[in-house]
């Protein structure tokens, strides 16, 4: 049987060998990657990182307490931040993420047993976006609202926790409950945990201490090109909240918006209300740096319930190396938000079979419903793990797998929680009311709870799409002739995402791929498969994940084939299920098996780390150099000033930031024409397969989508149209009819006022508008 099993292991390093040999000669080798690891900015930054796992690891090899292991590793990602201009942006979302961890323990309240650090974090988040859809519903959503009330919620909470601390310690002074010894065993060791910490010196044994050193140089590669990884979508919708969300009463005010981007189920937009409109755009993009090492956090907390520490450090280890994962963590996006909950659905599927605790089905559903509020193809993506798991945990106890305890809890689960109990309750329906809040904004607004791919569903059910939407799909890959062309089109996609994402259709995928992790872990499986699981509680959520697994790339093998163009972020939660999988796979091998096996990974991941340093959703090179002296953040709000005024629109710039609230239609480049300080969609926003095209088929049909949304101007940008496009004509003749007024240019950009009605305006000032619009708008050439 072990010489079996050795031949399998061998064979399965070799071939994980080969297939990461062919990814490297056609991605890096002679592929689209080539030219961007032979620059110079690529290996400082590497180089940088090197030194940093080199630091970081020396440093938890050192005997000394933990507050002082924790401490050098703030300092040095203190000083690594400050010279890479992220300091004040990572001290700012850190000290909210430290509210949201505050308010939901004390949600959580005192318990033994208490869920860990992502619960609080989950749980204050979710308690959060509630808050802020009950003052916007009551007209009390401006963000300067919003942030006197995390302001002083959090100064609160901060005084009953010092408050409940002293009590605790006058307590234990007056019964003399002070010795350790007098204490019931959950408060010892409590009181030795403390102890240990601040007394106790432990030096980490090599390898973990390497594995976490190189987690948390990883999770710094990200952030030292914070600045620069500001993506596409990001400058979208995702750092514009403040504006696109916010008219002064909340997010519940019909703004106009046509754009489909501006729809979609904003719970993460609405979680980070209170870091929108600051100076630089890194205040949005490093609280989901913090998202991700909560989620990372959650993969190790995931599998430690089944795997020993040791091995369950290799969940993170492995996740931090996946682009198609860590490189969310430098976007405004709300796919690492996403992730980190449904990463907790499954957490708690296994916790609920440890310990016969419904507790956990509740907070499962809560996580569940909560991840929906973050963007809409969790409706897909969460939906199936709640399916497969509610599916597991019937035909587990209808083959007689589950003891009948697991579906009744004993009755010492529900008392030694006590009043505790009660609350999870409430967990779950403050996580109902944020959904309720979220999908209740786009109902209001739009028609359906949920846009983008959904449309078309809601509106079989009986919804009706509300003016000005228009109910768009995704565009599909196309129809294919044969059965064997299918066959042939899925298997080449497939093999693409698996070794080599290249090509037009795999633009969105290199820059969020997997790298050849799933490939490695897929052969494993296979293996893993064929052999008999050696603990029942790891083989009870091998087949839970197994038939999770199969679910989600049923799902992939769907979009895959369905649609014309994909991004890697889709298949994130495939990528945390093969890895949790595989880890807990692997326990069941000897040791000589799985020693084998994680020597197999170690290639995978460096090459992953290098695909994570080669990638980004910006596709930025490096990290920008180091800048000793600098202001603690990067001023990009200055910087799209800058780039406005070298190309000639600076004083349009003023006008428009006069007045956040000033509402602008943009003709020029997307998405850069949206970065003007104010409400503004561009023409692509509203004409595009995102838009509606029919609110720009006529004069009459645009004139009436402006009036609508209370537009105040029009601006062109000079060289973006000329007299042969549509919308050229249509402003010209909406300018004749006296609707478009007061038309200025500066150095051939123009910007037109939007007239709420064509009376009062004399047929000079007409021609005169006319003349600046034909002589002084420079054109397409």
């Amino acid at each position: 049987m072990e010489e079996r099993e050795s031949s399998n292991l061998k064979g399965s390093v070799i071939l994980i060998a080969i297939v990461i040999l062919y990814s490297v000669v056609n991605v890096i080798g002679r592929g689209v990657l080539s030219w961007h690891i032979a620059q110079k900015e690529y290996h400082f930054m590497m180089a940088e990182v090197f030194c940093l796992w080199l630091a970081l690891w020396l440093l938890l090899c050192r005997k000394m307490t933990r507050i002082q292991r924790i401490g050098g590793i703030a300092g040095l990602g203190a000083v690594f931040a400050w010279l890479h201009m992220i300091f004040l942006p990572i001290l700012f979302t850190g000290c909210y993420v430290v509210y949201l961890v505050i308010l939901g323990r004390w949600l959580k309240g005192a318990q033994e047993r208490p869920a860990g650090l992502c619960w609080d974090f989950f749980l204050g988040s979710t308690a959060t976006i509630l808050v802020f859809c009950l003052l916007s519903l009551a007209g009390l959503g401006r963000i300067g609202i919003l942030r006197i009330w995390v302001l002083a919620s959090g100064g609160a909470l901060t005084v009953l926790q010092i408050r409940k601390q002293r009590s605790a310690v006058r307590r234990q002074e007056e019964t003399g409950e002070g010795k350790i010894s007098a204490l019931p065993v959950g408060a010892a060791k409590g009181k030795k945990s403390v102890a240990a910490a601040f007394d106790g010196r432990t030096a980490m044994s090599l390898a973990p201490a390497a594995m976490l050193a190189g987690i948390l140089a990883l999770v710094m590669l990200q952030a030292g090109r914070l600045n620069l990884t500001v993506d596409f979508d990001s400058l979208w919708y995702g750092v514009r909240s403040h504006v696109m969300l916010d008219s002064g009463r909340g997010i519940y005010e019909n703004l106009g918006t046509l754009g489909v981007v501006y729809t979609y189920s904003k719970g993460w937009e609405v979680l980070t209300l209170p870091l929108a409109g600051l100076p630089s755009y890194s205040f949005i993009t490093a609280m989901n740096l913090w998202t991700a090492g909560f989620t990372l956090m959650a993969f190790y907390e995931t599998a430690a319930i089944l795997l020993d520490r040791k091995k369950a450090l290799w969940a993170p280890f492995l996740a931090a190396s996946v682009p198609g994962i860590m490189n969310m963590s430098g976007t405004a996006k709300a796919d690492m938000i996403t992730l980190f909950c449904q990463i907790l659905m499954i957490q708690t599927v296994f916790r609920y079979e440890r310990e016969h605790n419904r507790k956990w089905l509740v907070l499962g559903a809560a996580a569940g419903c909560v991840s929906l509020t973050m963007k809409p193809t969790a409706v897909v993506f969460s939906t199936a793990a709640a399916g497969m798991a509610a599916f597991w945990l019937i035909l587990e106890r209808i083959l007689g797998r589950v003891r009948e305890s697991s579906f009744v809890p004993e009755e010492e689960s529900l008392c030694k929680a006590g009043q505790e109990y009660r609350r999870f309750p409430l967990f779950l329906a403050i996580s109902f009311g944020a959904l309720a809040g979220i999908w209740g904004r786009t109902l209001y607004l739009v028609g359906v709870p949920v846009t983008s791919i959904f449309y078309r569903i809601f509106q079989r059910l009986g919804f009706q799409v509300k003016y000005p939407f228009y109910a768009a799909g995704f565009p599909a890959a196309g129809s294919k002739e044969t059965a064997g062309d299918s066959l042939a089109f899925i298997v080449t996609r497939v093999s693409h995402v698996l070794f080599n994402p290249q090509g037009d259709d795999m633009a969105h995928v290199i820059i969020a791929w997997g790298g050849v992790l799933p490939a490695a872990l897929l052969i494993l499986l296979l293996l893993l498969l064929a052999k008999k699981r050696k603990r029942a509680r790891v083989g009870k959520a091998m087949r839970f994940l197994l038939l999770l697994l199969a679910a989600l790339l049923l799902i992939d093998l769907v979009s895959l084939y369905s649609l014309s163009q994909i991004d890697g972020n889709y298949y994130m939660l495939t990528y945390g299920v093969l890895i949790l999988t595989g880890c807990i796979g692997m326990s069941g091998q000897s040791r000589q098996g799985w020693r084998a096996a994680t020597m197999a990974f170690l290639p995978v991941w460096l090459y992953g780390a290098i695909l994570c340093g080669l990638t980004n959703w910006a596709w930025a090179l490096g990290s920008g150099g180091l800048h000793p002296i600098n202001q603690g953040y990067y001023p990009h709000v200055q910087e799209e000033r800058e780039k406005r005024a070298a190309q000639g629109s600076a004083a349009i710039w003023d006008i428009f930031a006069e007045d956040p609230r000033t509402r602008v239609i943009a003709l020029g480049e997307h998405p850069g024409v949206l970065s003007f300080p104010c409400w503004v969609q561009s023409y692509v926003d509203i004409s595009g397969y995102w838009g509606n095209p029919e609110v720009v088929a006529d004069a009459p049909g645009f004139l009436r989508y402006l009036q609508y949304a209370n537009v105040d101007y029009l601006y062109m940008e000079r060289e973006y149209v000329d007299t042969s496009v549509r919308i050229y004509q249509i402003i010209r003749s909406l300018i004749q009819e006296g609707w478009l007024c007061d038309v200025r240019d500066e150095n051939g950009n123009l910007v037109l006022s939007v007239c709420r009605d064509d009376t009062g305006h004399t047929k000079e000032e007409t021609a005169r508008n006319l003349w600046v619009f034909d002589e002084r708008y420079i054109q397409h050439p």
